[in-house]
């Protein structure tokens, strides 16, 4: 009796015991692509608004002969992931951000900012940043979130750690390397 008792309890808490998978669960016999495997959902942003998301963070941190930018440490995804989960005000600051840089971008080159080049884009940015330390005007507050979002990103991406920083692991050094000129204030 009790090795009925437990049989039929795992059965119950156990589907995978005593009986067969849903058919939904079997794999597919075609191959899975790396890109079908690594594809991302967007959860807030709308496909109209992913141009000028990946464009603003490349502009922040641009692909150099260092490492790869922001666009390739896919730092846009990062980005959607801490709004979907923010409270509507921060989400409202995001929309009015993105449609306050695609405005100043068309009002300056006739298209929107995903569409300008580097150049356009970096004048457009310098200007909707105006005086950073001010944070007075909607455009310096969006800045301020978008540029610490895109830090965020990046530094937190393998990209980021790896490739940029050259984040070792937690290894013991010979010697310690210091910080050179460059790092004495």
């Amino acid at each position: 009796m009790i090795q009925q008792l437990t049989a039929s309890v795992a059965a119950t808490a156990f589907p995978i015991f005593g009986q067969n998978p849903p058919p939904e669960s079997h794999h597919s016999p075609q191959p899975v692509t790396k890109q079908a495997a690594e594809a991302y959902r967007y959860l807030y942003f709308r496909p109209e608004q992913l141009g000028t998301l990946e464009a603003l963070t490349e502009t922040i941190i641009p692909a150099d002969e260092h490492s790869p930018g922001a666009k390739e440490a896919r730092v846009a995804e990062y980005i959607d992931t801490m709004v979907a989960d923010a409270p509507e005000s921060v989400k409202r600051q995001w929309d009015i951000g993105l449609v306050l840089i695609n405005n100043m971008a068309q009002n300056s080159f006739g298209k929107p900012y995903g569409e300008c080049s580097e150049l356009e884009q970096i004048a457009v940015l310098s200007e909707f940043a105006g005086d950073e330390g001010g944070r007075d005007t909607p455009e310096e507050k969006f800045f301020l979130l978008l540029k610490r979002a895109a830090i965020d990103g990046y530094y937190t991406s393998k990209i980021g750690i790896y490739q940029d920083l050259q984040y070792q692991g937690n290894v013991a050094l010979p010697e310690f390397p210091g910080c050179g000129e460059k790092g004495l204030l």
